[in-house]
């Protein structure tokens, strides 16, 4: 089974991938961003199959060891009866997946996919948001049900947010912001005893939700937030479909 180390390093990965990953999308480098938040996903669906797998599973599963297709390792977490409150649309995470590729061959079976479905490939800053709330979720999830810290990105960044990372990652970050208090409330059960490093998390913790969003304009978070809450969801993505209506 899996130990605490290394649930610790697999989620230092996960945290690189997201934090690269919004960065590259917040300057648009759309193609490696999605490289980076694909892996995002995937690592942390896998967290939590390495949770629910036995030795021999892991050994012997080939979605575990091999696949990078989000569609089927989604669905082999449900088989496992993982992430089964998480509701995404399943053009959600083809876009994933459309955006995870990175060999001729691989987009060239995007494209001719595309094609066939008459759907648009696209992409624009504003599609953070929706993988935030994916990824968001999925982090909570594995958070809640195991009541184990060491398994979340999001925790993790609570507890550093002094760095330059968790604050990137929470940097206008309406879905991870939402879960504030949440998370916070992990860490106030997990306080360390070493009084100089609980003093700067209670420090920290209490600047407060406005400040993480952007410190240099911390009176647009409600407004802002709370038009990304609304507008964007995982569960409401859809393609677009060439015609009339399509102009760039």
């Amino acid at each position: 089974m899996i130990t605490d180390r290394q649930r610790e390093k697999y989620r230092l990965i996960r945290y690189e991938y997201y934090h690269a990953g919004r960065l590259l999308q917040s300057v648009g480098n759309f193609h490696s961003a999605g490289i980076m938040l694909g892996y995002t996903i995937e690592t942390i669906m896998k967290a939590g199959l390495l949770e629910v797998m036995s030795d021999e599973e892991q050994s012997r599963s080939k979605i575990l060891k091999n696949s990078h297709d989000i569609v089927k390792i989604f669905k082999e977490c449900k088989k496992y009866n993982l992430f089964k409150s998480i509701e995404v649309t399943n053009d959600f995470l083809e876009h994933v997946n459309n955006n995870f590729q990175r060999y001729p061959c691989q987009l060239q079976a995007v494209l001719e996919t595309a094609t066939s479905k008459n759907n648009v490939l696209s992409n624009s800053i504003d599609h953070i948001n929706y993988y935030d709330d994916l990824i968001v979720k999925l982090d909570k999830y594995l958070l809640e049900k195991y009541n184990k810290p060491i398994l979340s990105i999001l925790y993790f960044a609570l507890f550093t947010l002094e760095t330059r990372y968790a604050q990137d990652i929470l940097l206008r970050n309406a879905f991870g912001l939402n879960e504030f208090d949440l998370y916070k409330s992990y860490i106030y059960k997990n306080l360390p005893d070493r009084e100089d490093i609980k003093e700067l998390l209670q420090q920290n913790l209490a600047k407060g939700i406005s400040y993480y969003w952007d410190p240099s304009n911390t009176n647009e978070y409600k407004r802002v937030a709370h038009a990304i809450l609304e507008k964007y969801s995982a569960n409401s993505f859809s393609f677009q479909k060439w015609g009339k209506e399509v102009a760039f």
